[in-house]
């Protein structure tokens, strides 16, 4: 491998916000080898979101693996681009596969940090509980980075500049879905807070985006029937159009989702609900500039392992106990010094 000016093709087949916090090994790699090809391989159906936007990647690979069509095209793009090295930062059964193969063919390096391996291996600290970001930043200096100081996860945050920037006006995003409803703050509350913003500042716009998926939509049919004031407005923005309309924010509210990873990558401050899981793997961010709403030590979230894996709660008297200790007038109270500024 050419020690100056290797093609690195680093791997991210993960969901939305998965993708946005690699880009904080992006950053690190492009630290360690200023003079590299970066071309960063995201899930194809997340690639629009960085057509209108820089990263510190020369290219955004849209990686599809589903079919034998789409693992001979991207042997033919490896090929095509001379990628020298591959990284996959969080090993997939089927981008190990495909990606051995390759290594195996082309005679080139093809490493990868498995964060649920607890054997011993080359990465550092591997299968120890980390922030995510840390833990990809272990992999990327166990095999390219010991020749420099080991990183830390709050010198690498996320960035994603869009090419288009307009003027940032009074207004602060909601994000009220999740993947899972456990991970869900009650939609209720978040309008009850939209209430309080207009009460307090009514110039104030809130926006709540949705994407046209039938969970979203029911989502919108349940927040229109919570009769939403006149300062809510939902957002059906395409997926390329998000980083613009992010930058423009002064502010995101809302669960642990990809959204408030793009919130943060484009550089407007962030408050997150934390409720079955613990903050400190999903949200790799200095908690002064992005805070964070959890209830510490709750029993019941640590039964099975140290998260709460359910997809709804399950608790008849306490349910969703560790997202509704949160009320709309304790949030209030804490951005309302942002919103003032």
């Amino acid at each position: 491998m050419n020690q100056k000016t290797p093609v690195f093709f680093l791997v991210k087949n993960r969901a939305l916000g998965d993708s946005l916090m690699g880009l904080a090994s992006v950053s690190y790699l492009r630290s360690l080898y200023p003079q590299s090809t970066i071309i960063y391989a995201v899930p194809a159906w997340v690639a629009p979101l960085y057509e209108a936007a820089k990263t510190d990647a020369d290219l955004i690979y849209p990686l599809k693996l589903k079919s034998l069509g789409d693992i001979l095209e991207l042997y033919t793009d490896l090929i095509n681009l001379k990628v020298e090295v591959i990284h996959e930062m969080h090993l997939s059964g089927r981008g190990e596969k495909v990606f051995s193969i390759f290594s195996l063919l082309k005679n080139i390096p093809f490493t990868f940090h498995n964060h649920h391996e607890t054997q011993k291996t080359l990465v550092i600290d591997q299968g120890v509980k980390k922030e995510l970001i840390q833990r990809d930043l272990d992999g990327l200096y166990s095999f390219y980075g010991r020749h420099q100081k080991y990183p830390n996860f709050l010198d690498f945050v996320p960035k994603l500049n869009p090419v288009d920037k307009f003027k940032k006006y009074p207004l602060v995003i909601l994000g009220v879905v999740a993947t899972r409803q456990s991970k869900m703050w009650p939609l209720e509350n978040y309008v009850e807070l939209a209430r309080l913003i207009y009460r307090k500042f009514p110039k104030t716009e809130v926006a709540i985006p949705l994407s046209k998926s039938s969970e979203d939509e029911e989502i919108k049919q349940k927040l229109n029937a919570l009769d939403l004031p006149n300062n809510v407005s939902i957002k059906n923005w395409d997926l390329n159009y998000l980083p613009i309309a992010f930058s423009e924010a002064i502010l995101y509210i809302g669960n642990d989702t990809g959204l408030k990873h793009l919130a943060i990558a484009v550089g407007i401050k962030t408050y997150t609900f934390f409720g079955p899981e613990p903050a400190q793997e999903w949200h790799p961010y200095n908690s002064q500039s992005h805070p964070y709403f959890y209830l510490e030590n709750l029993a019941c979230r640590t039964r099975a392992q140290h998260y709460c894996g359910l997809s709804v709660c399950d608790l008849p008297l306490k349910n969703m106990e560790c997202l509704r200790v949160f009320n709309s007038d304790a949030v209030f109270e804490k951005i309302e010094r942002d919103l003032r500024s």
